[in-house]
């Protein structure tokens, strides 16, 4: 082979080699740029979701559009919510321009198809990110721990008018009281009573508990029982016993005045639901 031969077979071969390394090169890099650290959590104390995803500003050349996540709550097979994402420090995003983008939006049927209400178990979501003609997608999915008990409605009086001898009325209170595990995990329901005028919490400062028992057991001597309707129901309730004003023994006596009773319950594995409050006036 001629030397000049020689020489041009050397170089072809270099810059084959210099080509191949650099579309490996290449190739290499482009596949490190991808979604990463996705992110979920379910804010229960503010019935809010959390999305976050780490997303690259360039792909294949073309600037990000935008990201999105197709959230499906319990079962893969739903139609997702599409929420957008951003990177403008609003709306849940912690950090400007810090390319995560995030998003926190209300768990509820106004918000979203999907509102994560009756499990505990593994959530479903889909990231995508834009880049004019290009996607990148990564599937994630999460085992979200107990979720909270809640309160969803009280059954109470605004005002309570005492007896004017000395007689006892009852007045049936009840709260509606739910579980994402199932309402046989709620331990219980009760409230506290606070008298505003006297700065001063009733029974000193103890719950007044409520029962779903049915009105099975006798609750108070001779034959009071709670008052509820359905064993196992959700709704749980009790009979407040007022006392007439005829009454002159400190230990049978009902306060007049403005009342702030503040419901709560409290599930099996001891996780609290948000208070309720009502006001109400006993005269």
């Amino acid at each position: 082979m001629h030397c000049t031969s020689y020489i041009k077979l050397i170089g072809f071969l270099l810059f084959f080699c210099v080509l191949n390394i650099s579309c490996s090169d290449s190739k290499q890099e482009e596949s490190k740029v991808q979604l990463s650290d996705p992110s979920f959590t379910f804010h229960q104390d503010v019935n809010k979701l959390y999305f976050s995803i780490n997303a690259p500003s360039f792909y294949k050349n073309q600037k990000l559009d935008s990201v999105v996540v197709n959230w499906y709550s319990v079962s893969n097979q739903n139609n997702p919510d599409i929420i957008f994402l951003n990177d403008d420090g609003i709306r849940g995003d912690i950090i400007m321009d810090d390319e995560i983008y995030g998003r926190k939006i209300i768990n509820d049927e106004l918000n979203l198809i999907n509102p994560l209400i009756s499990d505990t178990g593994l959530v479903f979501m889909e990231y995508h990110a834009m880049f004019g003609d290009e996607k990148m997608s990564l599937k994630d999915s999460i085992v979200i721990g107990n979720i909270i008990p809640v309160i969803e409605s009280v059954t109470v009086p605004d005002t309570i008018i005492r007896p004017s001898d000395a007689t006892v009325s009852l007045h049936l209170i009840k709260a509606s009281a739910n579980d994402a595990d199932g309402k046989e995990t709620i331990k219980w329901v009760g409230f506290t009573s606070f008298h505003v005028e006297g700065d001063s919490l009733m029974n000193n400062g103890n719950f007044i508990y409520l029962y779903d028992d049915g009105s099975d057991t006798i609750r108070y001597l001779p034959n009071i029982t709670s008052g509820d309707s359905i064993r196992g129901d959700g709704i749980f309730s009790f009979r407040i016993p007022v006392y007439g004003t005829g009454f002159t023994q400190p230990g049978f006596q009902t306060k007049a005045g403005t009342f702030n009773w503040r419901f709560i319950c409290q599930d099996i594995e001891n996780e609290y639901s948000k208070v309720v409050e009502h006001e109400i006036v006993i005269q």
